[in-house]
């Protein structure tokens, strides 16, 4: 082999670790559908300053994603409920609470529960 060939043949590879690693990083398993991701972690009831209740869902990836009550299934809605989760991130629209990407959840894969919510919410 050529050195020019050689040289070519080893950025390729170190290109393919790397998006490998990326991909990795990224943190989340890809979904069946284009811009799908599928999740799995715990849902979480935080309440805001001014008394708002919010929703996130934390991945065991460490990455949190805001779940807003009308893109999510009510039974979804439980503070510490583990699940697996097909999620799509929202393209528009504001995030009231910031607690990360907002998304809406197209599939619920299952669901243990955690502590009920507080009433009210």
């Amino acid at each position: 082999m050529t050195d020019v060939a050689r040289r070519v043949r080893a950025s390729c590879a170190v290109t393919l670790v790397l998006l490998g690693l990326a991909a990795c990083s990224s943190g989340e398993e890809k979904g069946p559908k284009p811009g799908e991701l599928i999740v799995h972690g715990t849902v979480h009831m935080v309440t805001t300053a001014d008394s708002s209740t919010c929703w996130k869902f934390t991945s065991t990836k460490g990455k949190d994603y805001e779940l807003q009550p009308a893109q999510v299934p009510n039974d979804l809605l439980v503070d510490n409920a583990s699940a697996k989760l097909i999620i799509k991130p929202l393209s528009s629209g504001g995030s009231f609470c910031k607690l990360g990407p907002v998304v809406t959840v197209d599939s619920v894969d299952s669901v243990s529960t955690g502590a009920p919510a507080a009433s009210g919410t």
